[in-house]
């Protein structure tokens, strides 16, 4: 009878963790959409750029959207700069967009942040762009309460969404950015 009342229990505990997770971005399958934002590193750094619109016809491509710069976040974004290092062979893009407000000072804030928090992380040779915009590019779908959303794809303007993974306050976590990674990465290359 114990055995029986703990398997209810973590079965209860899994059915909360997975109502958690927020429906956030573009689904799998869905069509990759154009957008520009704002650039913290590279050569175009002050400008608004495209980076689905330059990404070749096949090119892997994992594309985080996140709204703090929490530890987990950090271990997320230096993950994805070592995976992109290591996988270099592969033409692998990895790429940050931190969302925040719309007001000029937001988004001066969300700049400042977004630089600093790269440079803290050695990750100035990522793709990292802000947006000031809390609901993300236009036909994204990015939920209100995803404090980070991953999207993989293959192929910038010509590619659909391979996988899809998204987290709410209460499951972001140094675990979740672990796994978020060794994830989707196989998927992105094969």
């Amino acid at each position: 009878m114990r055995s029986f009342a703990a398997l209810l229990i973590t079965l209860c505990l899994a059915t909360v963790a997975l109502a958690a997770e927020p429906r956030s971005g573009l689904q799998v399958g869905d069509d990759v959409l154009p957008f520009t934002s704002n650039v913290v590193t590279g050569p175009n750094r002050g400008q608004q750029h495209c980076y689905v619109c330059e990404l070749k016809a096949d090119q892997p491509a994992i594309l985080v959207f996140a709204r703090g710069t929490d530890p987990a976040t950090a271990k997320l974004m230096v993950g994805l700069r070592d995976t992109v290092r290591r996988h270099a062979g592969a033409n692998l893009f990895g790429w940050f967009v931190f969302l925040g407000g719309k007001s000029t000072a937001a988004q001066l804030e969300l700049e400042k942040t977004a630089e600093a928090f790269t440079r803290k992380n050695a990750a100035t040779r990522l793709a990292v762009t802000y947006l000031g915009d809390p609901a993300g590019p236009p036909g994204y779908r990015i939920a209100p309460d995803a404090v980070v959303t991953l999207l993989m794809f293959r192929g910038g303007l010509q590619g659909h969404v391979l996988a899809n993974k998204a987290y709410s306050t209460a499951t972001w976590n140094m675990k979740a950015a672990q796994e978020a990674l060794s994830d989707l990465t196989p998927l992105a290359l094969r």
